[in-house]
C-alpha cells in the first residue's frame, strides 16, 4: 500500500505554538497520574518500567500550547488515536517537520521549519526516542504556565 502524504491539521485546531521537551522516565507516569488532565491516553504497556527503561533515561516529547483551541485540539487527537510523532528531516530547498501518525494513511503535519537550530533539536528528539525504545509523549495545554493541562498521550 502506498503511503499518502500527510495532511495539514485543520486550521481551527492549530495550536498557538509548540516545543520539544523531555522528562526522566521515572517522572513520566507520575506526571500524568498526579495532575488533572481531562483527556489522557497512556497504556500501561508503554510505561517506562514495563519497557525496561532506566529511571533516569530522558523521554522525549512535544508540547503544544493550544490557547483557546486547546480542548478542541485534544478532543480531535483523542478521536484519531495518535500512535507516533516523528521528525521528517528537510530535503534540499524544503522544510523539515513533525508528522503525527495514527495509521498508514492517517498522517498530519504538526509543524514545519527550515531553521537549522530547530532541526538540531528535532534530531535530538529522534535520538532520545530511539534510546527509549520509541517511547515519547504528546502534551496539549492552553499555555506555558504549567497550571493546566488538556491532553496527554504516551506514544510508542
Amino acid at each position: 500500500m502506498t503511503q499518502l502524504p500527510p495532511q495539514p491539521i485543520p486550521d481551527h485546531l492549530l495550536g498557538k505554538e509548540w516545543r520539544f521537551a523531555s522528562l526522566p522516565a521515572e517522572e513520566l507516569v507520575e506526571f500524568f497520574n498526579s495532575r488533572p488532565i481531562p483527556i489522557l491516553s497512556a497504556k500501561e504497556s508503554l510505561y517506562p518500567i514495563n519497557l525496561g527503561l532506566a529511571s533516569t533515561l530522558p523521554i522525549s516529547g512535544v508540547i503544544i500550547y493550544g490557547d483557546r483551541k486547546s480542548m478542541a485540539l485534544a478532543k480531535w487527537l483523542q478521536e484519531i488515536s495518535p500512535r507516533s510523532l516523528n521528525y521528517i528531516p528537510a530535503e534540499i530547498g524544503q522544510s523539515g517537520g513533525l508528522i503525527l501518525e495514527a495509521g498508514v494513511n492517517e498522517r498530519w503535519v504538526i509543524a514545519t521549519f527550515y531553521d537549522a537550530e530547530m532541526a538540531h533539536f528535532a534530531d535530538l528528539y529522534e535520538r532520545k526516542k530511539k534510546a527509549s525504545k520509541g517511547l515519547h509523549f504528546l502534551l496539549v495545554q492552553p499555555d506555558d504556565s504549567g497550571m493546566t493541562y488538556t491532553g496527554f498521550w504516551l506514544l510508542g
